[in-house]
């Protein structure tokens, strides 16, 4: 059993505490699967890949590939904790059957908003705040522009500083 959040002052707080969340998630993933994550720019990106390297760390024990592309800056607090992350998304796509699809994606957002919740960081914590705007954020933008944030680090801050409406409109805008 995890030691309760204490909620923080400002968002470096949020981002301790979402890290330890999704660290803690992706060891619940590992330890009910039986196999663990390897950070690697090689991973799966299209889901029939993701189903194939899952059920063969699953028949293996050997770590499922996770993308550690585009880790450096995060809502999280270190590369890792993004990685993490990947590892506990991309296995809950497998186990609950959910594509790369858009309305899969979102279905998928809800539940880790959910799971969140149930660890006691609901709507009203910064960070519950933080991750939404970071997931949904990012789904939306793929399914306008094709693409995800150029910096998503930077993307949530904006979002958090401006609102998710104008945070879209904002990165939409960059160039690369």
């Amino acid at each position: 059993m995890s030691t309760p959040y204490v909620t923080a002052p400002g968002p470096l707080g949020a981002r301790i505490n979402l890290s330890r969340f999704v660290r803690e998630q992706a060891q619940r993933a590992k330890d009910d699967l039986g196999f663990g994550w390897i950070g690697t720019p090689e991973a799966p990106s299209t889901y029939p890949q993701l189903r194939a390297a899952f059920a063969h760390s699953k028949a293996t024990a050997e770590p499922l590939p996770v993308s550690n592309l585009y880790c450096d800056d995060t809502v999280f607090m270190e590369p890792g904790d993004n990685v993490a992350f990947r590892f506990w998304h991309d296995t809950s796509h497998c186990r609950f059957g959910l594509s790369f699809s858009l309305p899969d994606e979102w279905e998928l957002t809800l539940w880790h908003l959910e799971q969140l919740e149930r660890a006691g960081l609901g709507p009203a914590t910064r960070e519950y705040q933080l991750l939404r705007l970071d997931l949904f954020g990012q789904i939306i933008l793929l399914g306008i522009a094709g693409r995800f944030p150029f910096n998503q680090g930077e993307f949530t801050r904006t979002c958090a500083e401006i609102g998710l409406d104008a945070g879209i409109l904002r990165e939409l805008r960059r160039v690369s």
